[in-house]
């Protein structure tokens, strides 16, 4: 074997969804990841996913054009992709989830935050990292939304706070809702 200066799987140009299977042994496609992250999580976050693959138009005779085309899939979109291995069959590459959530009862919600794939530069245990990571990032900015948004009405009371003119935090130590808030 010739030493070329770097790792041999840097020759390697064909990325698959293999990545994804080791990062996520317990998900056997992005529908199950998404159905975990979704009901592990407090605030039953979504994730979204960024998929590429080869669209060609034309025919060999007459105008043929390959594009390598991106595509965001939300959430229970994840569905029609199937399995790891059914996209790496159909040539489609995940090459990034997003996570965020909604707070119900609010407009708005967390952040979306993309973990994009770097197949070459870490493995998929790291790549997992970095998606809890997000993921736990997630999960306090939606409590910490929550707590601003949700007081009940002995936490307004508490507070001095109007709730006919404003929402009011939650009091953390509300005999009430006992320092939970309330669904508005």
């Amino acid at each position: 074997m010739i030493d070329k200066g770097y790792p041999p799987e840097y020759d390697n140009d064909h990325y698959d969804n293999t990545y994804f299977a080791e990062a996520f042994p317990d998900a056997d496609s992005p529908a199950e990841l998404y159905r975990q992250v979704y009901k592990y999580t407090d605030c039953g976050a979504y994730l979204s996913m960024t998929i590429e693959y080869m669209e060609v138009s034309g025919t060999c005779f007459d105008d043929y054009h390959e594009q390598i085309v991106q595509k965001t899939l939300h959430s229970d979109e994840s569905r029609h992709l199937g399995t790891w291995k059914e996209m790496d069959e159909r040539g489609q590459l995940i090459v990034s989830f997003t996570v965020g959530s909604i707070v119900e009862g609010v407009d708005g919600g967390t952040d979306n935050i993309e973990v994009e794939a770097k197949q070459l530069d870490e493995t998929p245990s790291e790549y997992r990292s970095r998606f809890y990571a997000a993921l736990l990032e997630i999960e306090i900015q939606a409590h910490s939304i929550w707590n601003e948004t949700h007081g009940c009405e002995t936490c307004a009371k508490h507070l001095g706070i109007d709730l006919t003119e404003e929402m009011s935090p939650v009091w953390t130590e509300c005999p009430d809702c006992n320092g939970n808030g309330m669904v508005i």
